[in-house]
């Protein structure tokens, strides 16, 4: 395809405008459309951006590129993470910009290193066992049901200080706040029981209204901050060796303790992260293995041979990016011939950067 062909190039601007990742039908073809975006309009123009899912923001613009992403990434000053509307407040350290956000990062970093995670090692391995066996009895399974999600809820859950007893109404709250309209089967039943509880409008068709899902959303999250206010309440009277109980003796660059909002708004994001992410990324690693039969056979081969195989994971996670990351604008600038204005937003598709 010649970048310069009006007739791809008016399909892409037609692409742009109706851009709406956060629905299920857009999954149906998405990296043929990142793809048109990549080659033709590589900064492109959106009158969606997802609308209400995307937390109300209709206009804004969408980057393929891999390099103009990292630009994007990079400028914290230009371009601020103070983005989308969050279900009851932003996510720390996500949605906070530096310096706060280095500050925050400072608590976090040291709980996360490749060393304290290689002491989780053997009790990770033996779980996956577990879960591997379970399904492996069984003439067919679910892969996200039987393994991609529970993993990791799991394993966070026993890190955070979670009860055992709440493992699975966690799963619930998660699957309801990510995946409330697109094709993940268990967040679409969860969301649509949840507007019927609710007295919500269903629409005429499969997918909930952008309203409805958002309103289900916001419950969903609410009934998390809830329930963590009450564990932070729990630790401080009683504290452990968690993840709960060692935030709640942090200090904010040995300054100060967290507040109480900071404190509910860190454990939500890590809430999220720790639980969808992991399951997403396992869940498209083992879907694209299970549709190519060559790629499978080689990365099996490669077991064998733990260096390669670590080489492997970076690449199977970069060819099977999903998150989207918005930003918006602080001042007007001119953006590789697009005039970005002050209050503008930014969405960055990983999955389309980590393809060019």
């Amino acid at each position: 395809m010649a970048a310069n062909d009006p007739e791809q190039r008016n399909r892409a601007a037609s692409e742009a405008r109706e851009f709406d990742p956060f629905q299920a039908e857009f999954l149906e073809h998405e990296f043929e459309t990142y793809d048109v975006l990549r080659e033709h309009l590589p900064v492109a123009r959106s009158e969606s951006m997802g609308g209400d899912a995307a937390g109300g923001q209709r206009a804004g613009w969408v980057l393929t590129r891999y390099a103009d992403a990292a630009e994007v990434l990079r400028n914290t000053d230009d371009f601020s993470s103070q983005t989308m509307s969050y279900p009851v407040r932003p996510w720390i350290p996500q949605a906070v910009d530096p310096p706060i956000h280095t500050a925050y990062r400072r608590i976090l970093n040291p709980w996360f290193t490749a060393e304290a995670m290689a002491k989780l090692e053997p009790h990770l391995l033996q779980y996956a066992e577990e879960l591997a066996d379970r399904m492996l009895r069984k003439d067919a399974f679910d892969f996200v049901a039987g393994f991609a999600d529970p993993f990791p809820t799991v394993i966070f859950c026993e890190i955070a200080g979670f009860p055992a007893s709440d493992y699975s109404r966690i799963m619930d709250w998660k699957n309801t706040i990510m995946h409330a309209s697109d094709g993940h089967v268990r967040g679409r039943e969860l969301a649509h029981a949840r507007a019927r509880e609710l007295g919500l409008d269903l629409g005429s068709g499969g997918d909930l209204p952008a309203a409805t899902a958002l309103a289900v959303r916001a419950k969903a999250a609410q009934e998390v901050y809830a329930y963590l206010a009450r564990l932070l309440d729990e630790r401080r009277a009683r504290a452990g060796d968690d993840l709960v109980s060692k935030l709640l003796a942090a200090q904010v660059d040995g300054e100060r303790p967290l507040r109480q909002e900071e404190l509910e708004d860190t454990l939500f994001l890590l809430f999220m992260a720790g639980l969808d992410t992991v399951a997403s990324a396992l869940g498209l690693i083992v879907q694209g293995l299970a549709r190519d039969d060559a790629k499978r056979r080689e990365f099996v081969a490669l077991m064998e041979d733990p260096h390669r195989l670590n080489f492997a994971i970076e690449e199977l996670l970069r060819f099977h990016s999903f998150v989207l990351l918005p930003r918006r604008l602080t001042r007007e600038l001119s953006f590789h011939g697009a005039l970005f204005r002050a209050q503008d937003h930014v969405l960055v598709p990983t999955q389309a950067a980590n393809r060019d």
